[in-house]
């Protein structure tokens, strides 16, 4: 009964947000600890944003011009704000238990709590009450010889628990303010008339109500909750007579169509140019650690005792660019995760086998979306640097070492590209299909 004031609750306030724009939710402390477990900070936001010209200058400079971010406005909302994105702000406590205030939300832990929604509406679909439970194979979560997951996207999926964090780390969660927006949102879901969604294929269903919608077109809604545009006019080299006082400068980079060339006046050259990035957004979280500063005690050992730990779902449903400086021109890329094994990077402790006494790890559903996951450091004494001056006793060129900043990315996905095309013909050579990525990428950046 407990449970089913819970998630009530979440509904009526999932009510009351439908219709709010980036304001503050000033929720008190009795309604937090039962929404979520926690005291804490939820703020709703939307935003959109411009920028004419961004320079890095070191002897030359790298010159971005018409960088934008926002909504995609060919989206069947057309609303050009990023918006419909909440934030979830908490610092952990000392009680690491399952429902203690060191138990917070994470990657697609609240799809279960939005399934148990459509149930409490008389939905009866079978897929939706296994997503409550936490799986799509309920007997097999159950069962402690489980080792795997089914891979067809439907069904055999486990679903992101909450994750104990240690005491005095800070967590950002965010996520969607509204589940439903597509459809309508919430107050149109919720009534008798329903609500209407277009699918990206530019399928309308109307008539969608909490309690009559399918587990399909409940996920094709809620993961197109928050869409996005990105896009940077140019990215360009150019030497020490250009100035980037506002967007104007002595040799200002001129923005041309690469089918007629690259403006030559200027000493610059286009490395990119044209490039449009379209699709959505799902949960992502920030997890700063308590442990301390970035170089441990005494001279330290390389390893920052905190690290900054940045997981992000997100997934590409058109991505353009042309390759000036090479002659490439790269068209409808997608990235996603949809096809092959359509799990994330997250494992999940589904039981102990009883022959081995092992736990059984399995990879929790990844919802269609990419999965990146990257930790970012500090480190000392990292970087071997042969100093350029000899020494005055010795002769000799002593070596030292720098200090820098590690950023260390883990991805899983899968990669279309569209069309490929050489110069300026517009011909592609065809389109190239990339299954099942993954990579393990470790930079370690520091100055010299």
């Amino acid at each position: 009964m407990k449970g089913l004031k819970k998630i009530a609750l979440v509904a009526a306030i999932a009510a009351v947000s439908a219709g709010a724009q980036a304001e503050l939710k000033a929720l008190d402390d009795s309604t937090m600890s039962e929404m979520t477990g926690q005291k804490g900070l939820t703020i709703d936001l939307e935003t959109k944003w411009t920028i004419g010209e961004f320079a890095y200058q070191d002897a030359g400079l790298l010159v971005l011009k018409d960088l934008s971010m926002g909504g995609n406005p060919n989206d069947a909302a057309g609303n050009s704000m990023l918006d419909n994105i909440r934030m979830e702000i908490d610092i952990a406590g000392s009680q690491a238990v399952t429902g203690g205030d060191a138990s917070l939300k994470y990657g697609f832990s609240n799809v279960k709590n939005l399934a148990a929604i459509h149930l409490l509406n008389g939905n009866g679909d079978a897929d939706l009450e296994a997503v409550a439970a936490g799986s799509l194979a309920l007997a097999a979560i159950g069962d402690a010889r489980f080792t795997g997951v089914s891979t067809d996207g439907t069904t055999g999926d486990a679903i992101d628990n909450e994750v104990i964090y240690g005491n005095g780390d800070l967590k950002i969660h965010f996520t969607f303010t509204d589940a439903w927006q597509k459809a309508g949102g919430y107050a149109d879901v919720s009534s008798a008339t329903g609500g209407t969604f277009t699918s990206e294929t530019g399928a309308v269903t109307s008539g969608i109500t909490l309690g009559n919608v399918s587990y399909d077109l409940a996920r094709q809604i809620a993961t197109s909750a928050v869409d996005f545009e990105f896009s940077i006019g140019q990215i360009a080299l150019a030497d020490s007579g250009y100035a980037a006082d506002g967007r104007l400068g002595t040799e200002e980079i001129e923005m041309t169509n690469h089918v007629t060339g690259l403006d030559a006046t200027a000493n610059t050259t286009t490395l990119i140019s044209d490039l449009s990035i379209k699709g959505y957004l799902g949960p992502a979280d920030i997890h700063i650690e308590n442990k301390g500063n970035g170089f441990g005690a005494g001279t330290g050992s390389g390893d920052a005792d905190s690290k900054i730990h940045w997981d992000s779902f997100f997934k590409v449903t058109d991505l353009d660019v042309y390759i000036d400086i090479a002659g490439v021109q790269l068209s409808d890329i997608a990235i996603h995760n949809e096809r092959g094994d359509t799990t994330s990077l997250n494992e999940l402790t589904v039981g102990v086998d009883p022959v081995t006494g092992l736990p059984v790890t399995v990879n929790t559903a990844s919802f269609g979306f990419a999965h990146s996951k990257r930790d970012i450091y500090a480190v000392k004494d990292s970087v071997l640097n042969l100093i350029t001056t000899f020494s005055p006793t010795t002769g000799e060129n002593p070596v030292g070492f720098v200090d820098g900043i590690a950023i260390n990315t883990r991805f899983k996905g899968d990669i279309d590209i569209g069309a490929l095309s050489f110069g300026d013909t517009g011909t592609s050579i065809g389109a190239i299909y990339l299954t099942d990525v993954t990579s393990t990428t470790n930079w370690t950046i520091s100055a010299h």
